[in-house]
């Protein structure tokens, strides 16, 4: 395996980074991820090994991550875009297989509408299609525990928008992600100065993936059967605004797909970066369903792939 190499860019006063690990003989385009708000570029070794025999894995510290200087409050989610395209024009390759997840995805879905001739593959998972009011009051009424000096509440609170609480879900490690989610974000609340900050303006600014996605962009969707972000049928129903889209459910999972059946979500992505067939697998609660032309917010005229 490859040394990881890693760069730092700049734009708009704001110094962002990125790291390639380079797969000298690949088979595809080097596979390009963002994640959640705050996973930075290092939070993505667990999909090196199924990655890495077929292409290049870049990975990111988008403004906001890691060392990453934070978004002003004049900026917004153009930024955020104009500084993942500015590390894809800095890779040097003609096009990449996009994979972004969470807030990354809503990243994801905008640089495919504004710069289609760059992606090869588009995968969003976990797509926040919308908002609710109920994730919205959840994070007020976290956030008046963090700003009174308890990030231990903040984090309970958010615990219920993240995973999902229903006792008659089944999901795979549930415990101990739960337990690890709560670590995570409690670091990240308290470890920087800006974390909290940068987690708020991805609830609360508008975010949503509209507009739909046409052109030579072959995409998948793909989230747990339990997400709490968005659930399945919402983001089925926003795949179907998308031309040549497939939709896969994983089973027995939520918003934290990767950390719950990581090695099916990490199969699930390059079986459709590397071309191969969706059907059949048996961590996917129904058969994948197939979008050909946009249909709005109605899903009924999909076809099931077979």
């Amino acid at each position: 395996m490859s040394k990881a190499i890693t760069r730092t860019l700049t734009l708009d006063g704001l110094s962002f980074s990125y790291q390639v690990i380079l797969n000298k003989n690949p088979r595809i385009d080097p596979v390009f991820v963002i994640g959640g708000v705050l996973q930075g570029m290092h939070g993505w070794s667990i999909m090196e090994r199924h990655v890495l025999p077929h292409a290049s894995l870049v990975s990111v510290d988008l403004p906001g991550a890691g060392e990453s200087t934070p978004l002003r409050p004049e900026q917004s989610m153009e930024t955020m875009c104009r500084a993942a395209e500015t590390i894809i024009d800095d890779l040097g390759f003609p096009r990449v297989n996009f994979l972004g997840y969470s807030f990354g995805s809503a990243i994801a879905f905008r640089c495919a509408q504004r710069r289609p001739e760059r992606i090869a593959r588009l995968v969003l998972g976990g797509v926040p299609v919308r908002i609710s009011d109920k994730l919205i009051d959840l994070w007020l009424r976290g956030a008046q525990r963090m700003l009174s000096g308890d990030p231990k509440g903040f984090v309970d609170v958010l615990a219920e928008m993240f995973l999902c609480s229903d006792p008659r879900a089944n999901i795979r490690n549930q415990v101990v992600v739960r337990q690890l989610v709560k670590r995570m974000t409690l670091r990240a609340v308290t470890s920087s100065a800006h974390g909290f900050e940068t987690m708020q303006r991805s609830v609360l600014e508008n975010l949503d993936p509209e507009g739909g996605l046409s052109g030579d962009v072959p995409t998948l969707v793909f989230c747990g059967e339990h997400d709490t972000i968005s659930s399945m049928q919402e983001q089925r129903a926003f795949a179907a605004t998308i031309e040549d889209c497939a939709f896969a459910a994983i089973g027995e999972a939520d918003h934290w797909v990767f950390m719950q059946r990581r090695d099916d979500a990490s199969d699930l992505v390059m079986r459709f970066f590397t071309g191969q067939s969706l059907t059949h697998l048996d961590y996917l609660v129904e058969p994948v369903t197939a979008f050909r032309t946009p249909t709005g917010c109605d899903a009924g005229h999909a076809d099931a792939a077979r």
